[in-house]
Formats: structure tokens, C-alpha cells, sequence
């Protein structure tokens, strides 16, 4: 069975970034939305830290936003070599965001919650590059698990508990998408917890 791939979201230091790479993080989920006053100043801070970490961790922009061209703008700004978009786009926007971003990576996250969720899965298809599905509860991983066998593509299962890691591994996503970066960071003691929850996989 392969390694099961891990990416660390919330990150807003280069110290909790370098923290998350201790703990084996494969990819760093940047998100704008944690600088909410710093304008220009936040995206700046994001590109620091996509452009310190290692080759073999991928920055990746997490963004609510629906247009290609705003997209672009902070996947640009912010030094990322792929994007979450954190809201269904329309099929419309896909094109030029594709030919604006030059070959990064599209993860589209949808909510499995949703009742159009197996739709949405089956309309990014041939859009995205990988699926994003947020997983609140252990209740939430049924529906994953129906929406993973419906599509071919790599899909992501985010995750705020890590106590929810055995179950998520158990359906073989292409990789797990921790929030665990809060207001006291990602630092020493949220790596051992990730730690211990791992070892239990």
C-alpha cells in the first residue's frame, strides 16, 4: 500500500512551515483568508514561505476565489506551485485558468455534503486535477467514500481531527489534508499529536 501523502494547511510562518516539514508534510496548504488586513503584505509573507520550503514539499494557495483571473493574480503573488480552489468554479473559468497558471495543479474542493456532490465529482472530471473533500466528522467518510469510487482523479480528504486519520487512510485517498495550524500554530506538540495519530494508521 503506498505512503499515505500528507498536506498541512493553515500554515502562516515559516516556522510552522518548517515545523510541518519535520513532521513529514509533503505539501503546505497557504491560505490568504490569514492575513485578512495585510493586503499585499500577506500575500508577500506567503511567498516567503512557499519559496523556503524544500523541493520536495509543494506550496499549494488555498482560494475562495471564482474568477481565473483572481486566481492567478494570488497563485502568482503568493510563489504557489498549485491551487486549492476552496469554492466550485464555473466550467467556464477552467480554460483560461489552465492557460493563465501555466501547468500548476487544480484541486477543486467540493463539500460530499452537498446533494449535487456525486454531480459536481462526475462535471470536474475532465476540469480539475484532483478532488478536495472536507471531512468533519466520522459520519462524513461514507460519503467520501462514495464520491472517491466515483471519479478517476487524485482526491484529497481534509481533515480538523486527527484522531479521523485511520478511518480517512482506510479509503486510500491520494492524500490527507490536515488543519491543524490555529492560533497557537503548527509547532513541537501538533507534530507529536500528528505523530501518534499516524502511528495508529
Amino acid at each position: 500500500m503506498p505512503r499515505l501523502r500528507l498536506m498541512i494547511s493553515g500554515i502562516t510562518s515559516r516556522e510552522q512551515a518548517g515545523a510541518a516539514v519535520e513532521a513529514g508534510a509533503d505539501a503546505i496548504g497557504l491560505d490568504p483568508a490569514a492575513f485578512p488586513q495585510a493586503g499585499p503584505e500577506g500575500s508577500a509573507i506567503l511567498a516567503a514561505i512557499a519559496l523556503a520550503l524544500p523541493p520536495a514539499v509543494t506550496p499549494i494557495l488555498i482560494t475562495p476565489a471564482l474568477t481565473a483571473g483572481t486566481v492567478a493574480q494570488q497563485v502568482d503573488a503568493s510563489a504557489t506551485l498549485a491551487v486549492r480552489l476552496a469554492r466550485p468554479i464555473a466550467a467556464s473559468e477552467y480554460p483560461g485558468l489552465k492557460r493563465i497558471i501555466r501547468g500548476r495543479k487544480i484541486i477543486q474542493s467540493i463539500d460530499p455534503a452537498r446533494n449535487d456532490a456525486g454531480a459536481l465529482v462526475e462535471a470536474c472530471a475532465s476540469l480539475a486535477d484532483a478532488l478536495h473533500f472536507h471531512v468533519g466528522t466520522a459520519d462524513d467518510l461514507s460519503a467520501c467514500r462514495c464520491l472517491i469510487e466515483l471519479t478517476g482523479l487524485p482526491c484529497f480528504l481534509g481533515l480538523t481531527d486527527p484522531a479521523l486519520l485511520p478511518a480517512a487512510a482506510a479509503l486510500r485517498p491520494h492524500a490527507v489534508d490536515l488543519l491543524l495550524a490555529g492560533e497557537d500554530g503548527f509547532d513541537a506538540s501538533a507534530s507529536n499529536r500528528l505523530a501518534a495519530a499516524l502511528a495508529a494508521i
